[in-house]
């Protein structure tokens, strides 16, 4: 349980960072030390940079990937530590030519600079940016014969679920929840408009609660949260069920349509939060919960 939170506490502050530097962004995407050569020597420090590398057939180039990493077929990799905690120390060690990451890390950047290692920053948290992310990726990796399939996977997934889900003709007002107390209802972090969790909610069938809202994360206070008024609750968590959540969320809101009703529930997926290639599964296990 203890190793699940601190992934996706880990997961949400990355997403964070990403959002925070989309939202000063005069150079979302940093390149440096342009080489023609394919990297053959790539640290990779995002879950959903490596999980778009392994779908594209390039995983043969990691060689090592970040503490909560989720790719079945990295799970054997050396670990560097995270966005905020780089171990500068064993990258060093690895002799990288590829350093890769989601967000911002500016000792990280520095110290590839001075080292004359090549690095890149994505800020991915849109469909359009992971599609601009995975033909960057595709093309420094020369594996862009995998490209189209991807793409396509995607896009006709969304397309036929977003068909499937046509018919209902009200979509369910919901809360994206994807971060809260372990016990309790407070220190609530919910997604806004901007972030993918929206887009893949409305390709599922439902309405974001805050659809006006132009940020993508924030946090929530008690009175926005009653205003809003959900008519169901999603939380992404590996460490609750949906009974429990019930039960949480009764002992602070049992006034909000969503927790009187009983409509609250829980997206377990690790990979949940991770804008890559299992944003469709993702999507689907979405429109899944909001059927029950």
């Amino acid at each position: 349980m203890a190793n699940h939170r601190a992934y996706f506490t880990a997961l949400f502050l990355g997403i964070l960072a990403i959002a925070l530097s989309a939202c000063s962004k005069s150079e979302p995407v940093k390149t440096t030390h342009g080489s023609a050569s394919i990297p053959q020597r790539a640290v990779v420090i995002g879950p959903a940079t490596a999980a778009n590398l392994f779908a594209l057939g390039a995983g043969q180039h990691v060689i090592a990937v970040s503490d909560y990493n989720t790719i079945e077929a990295a799970k054997e990799l050396p670990r560097v530590g995270g966005l905020f905690d780089p171990n500068i120390e064993r990258i060093t060690a690895l002799n990288p030519d590829l350093v890769l990451i989601q967000g911002q890390a500016n000792s990280l950047q520095g110290y590839c600079e001075a080292s004359g290692i090549e690095f890149r920053s994505f800020s991915t948290d849109t469909l359009a940016a992971w599609r601009t992310e995975m033909e960057w990726l595709a093309q420094r990796f020369d594996v862009q014969e995998q490209l189209p399939a991807q793409l396509q996977r995607m896009s006709d997934g969304l397309a036929a679920l977003t068909a499937s889900e046509s018919s209902n003709a009200t979509p369910p007002r919901v809360l994206l929840v994807i971060s809260r107390r372990a016990d309790e209802a407070s220190s609530i972090m919910v997604a806004g408009h901007a972030s993918f969790l929206n887009e893949l909610l409305v390709h599922a069938g439902g309405q974001n609660v805050f659809t006006d809202n132009d940020r993508d994360y924030f946090d929530l206070n008690e009175e926005s949260l009653i205003r809003a008024a959900p008519d169901v609750i999603l939380e992404f968590s590996t460490d609750t069920t949906a009974q429990d959540a019930l039960a949480v969320w009764r002992k602070a809101f049992p006034e909000v349509p969503a927790v009187r009703d009983g409509r609250i529930r829980v997206i377990a997926q690790e990979d949940a939060l991770m804008p890559g290639p299992s944003m469709l599964e993702t999507a689907q296990a979405i429109a899944l919960e909001l059927q029950e």
